[in-house]
């Protein structure tokens, strides 16, 4: 018995296209990953120190099919949330079979619309629910470990007002189905899935279990995207331009773009500039000392100076501001013809 999140992680596309070109690469990555997984376990370290073993040994493998280092993290934190739940509502004495089953349901239902789990990653999912159990891991432990603390971003389970689970562990009903609007927050695992097919009882009963309704008090932490993933440890869902709901980041189809933030509904800022610049550079209006990784600074000062110079209009006849001869927007809209506008910015 268990059950899955009805918001779950897709599986990027620098993770999707290494491993739909070489699945068996990924499989052998990942059993060599295990296996120092175990090795680590029996020599007492932990389970951190044995998911620590699992990256020194898979990531560098990852790697040379052409998955950086940050996505592979990333990805893994993206699984955890996936299989995290799943693993936490399943029973407490769930074997290595059980657990396999809910990793080989949880990945095939990251994957992108129209594309099939190739069987070697199947079959890794497999093997590593089967060496977690090996090993003596428990499945709630496994959850724990896997996935973001409560409350915060990426934490795929409600919360109550204090920001604790609501979730008792090995108890799926006890986690609200619907949330205040109707819209669904569990999902049972697939009908044709490895669950379905598992030896214990991981499917729902017939019918389906009696979940509490969401309080009024209950929250739910943003979903686990790849924005989140790669959320650094001392990023904002706002440093990163991103909603309470986790929408609207800078990532995507596989590139960080920086969106200019002037033009947007509701803006409100005392220096519009400036906060195009802040807000295009990831930082709150009025604190430019935030600043992105040197790879975003190109896209964002451009972004920033065309939002600016957008807004520079007269009031009321929207036609653009002329600059001050002797200006700085004068120099940058008409640069000497031998001078590379761009030169110093990347």
């Amino acid at each position: 018995m268990t059950m899955f999140m009805n918001d779950m992680p897709t599986m990027p596309p620098e993770m999707m296209g290494p491993v739909m070109d070489n699945p068996q690469g990924f499989a052998d990555a990942m059993g060599s990953g295990m296996e120092a997984f175990s090795a680590a376990m029996e020599g007492g370290g932990g389970m951190e120190a044995a998911f620590e073993a699992f990256g020194d040994v898979a990531g560098p493998m990852m790697a040379e099919m052409g998955i950086s280092p940050e996505v592979f993290d990333a990805v893994g934190d993206m699984v955890g949330a996936a299989v995290g739940p799943a693993m936490m509502m399943g029973p407490a004495d769930a074997g290595g079979g059980d657990m396999g089953a809910m990793m080989m349901d949880a990945v095939d239902m990251m994957m992108p619309e129209g594309t099939t789990m190739p069987p070697e990653v199947g079959g890794a999912m497999m093997d590593m629910g089967m060496a977690m159990g090996d090993a003596g891991v428990m499945p709630h432990d496994v959850a724990g470990e896997m996935m973001p603390p409560p409350g915060e971003p990426g934490y795929p389970m409600p919360c109550d007002a204090a920001g604790d689970p609501v979730c008792i562990p090995g108890v799926p009903e006890s986690v609200p189905m619907t949330d205040m609007g109707g819209e669904p927050i569990l999902q049972a695992p697939p009908a044709d899935g490895a669950c379905a097919a598992a030896e214990g009882p991981m499917m729902p009963p017939e019918g389906g279990y009696d979940h509490p309704p969401m309080a009024a008090d209950m929250m739910m932490p943003p979903p686990m995207n790849m924005d989140i993933a790669m959320m650094g440890p001392n990023d904002t869902l706002e440093s990163m331009g991103m909603n309470p709901d986790g929408s609207g980041g800078p990532y995507e189809m596989g590139t960080l773009e920086i969106a200019p933030a002037l033009g947007e509904e509701g803006f409100v800022g005392a220096d519009p500039a400036m906060d195009a610049l802040n807000d295009a550079f990831g930082a709150p209006a009025g604190d430019p000392a935030m600043a992105p990784p040197v790879d975003a600074m190109d896209a964002a000062m451009g972004s920033a100076m065309d939002s600016a110079m957008d807004q520079g209009g007269a009031p009321g006849d929207g036609a653009p501001m002329a600059p001050e001869p002797d200006s700085a927007a004068a120099v940058a809209e008409a640069p000497p013809e031998d001078v590379d506008p761009s030169a110093g910015m990347g």
